[in-house]
């Protein structure tokens, strides 16, 4: 029989952390895809940004042990709140009108919102630690 090596808690958690990254590939923010061509949390997010904080991210869920990685996991995984809701209510919005939270909240889509609960359900599922 095949070896099975026992799941550990932070394989879990890293597991968890790729799912939430694939509402990314969902409707974020637009008025009409036609006219703004923009559309997935991926046209939204700063690729260079978003990748770099995915990397470190999943890097310090994964491979490190300690309680400083998993601090520093912790304040990525926040980071990731904050960028998207940066991203969520700055996105357009200015170049059409000043900004308005309501424009920017109404022009939302669920890309935002699953975004933001599966980065949640990591940052709580990692705070068991």
């Amino acid at each position: 029989m095949a070896y099975i090596r026992k799941v550990k808690k932070k394989d879990i958690a890293a597991l968890v952390y790729i799912v939430s990254l694939l509402p990314m590939l969902l409707p974020w923010c637009y008025f009409d895809e036609e006219i703004d061509g923009i559309k997935y949390g991926t046209d939204i997010v700063n690729p260079k940004i978003f990748i770099v904080l995915a990397v470190a991210t999943f890097l310090c869920l994964m491979f490190t042990e300690s309680p400083k990685a998993k601090r520093l996991a912790k304040i990525f995984l926040l980071l990731h709140v904050v960028l998207y809701l940066f991203y969520a209510l700055f996105w357009y919005v200015p170049l059409l009108t000043d900004f308005n939270l309501l424009l920017s909240l109404e022009a939302a889509h669920s890309g935002v919102y699953l975004s933001l609960l599966g980065i949640g359900l990591v940052y709580f599922f990692c705070r068991k630690d």
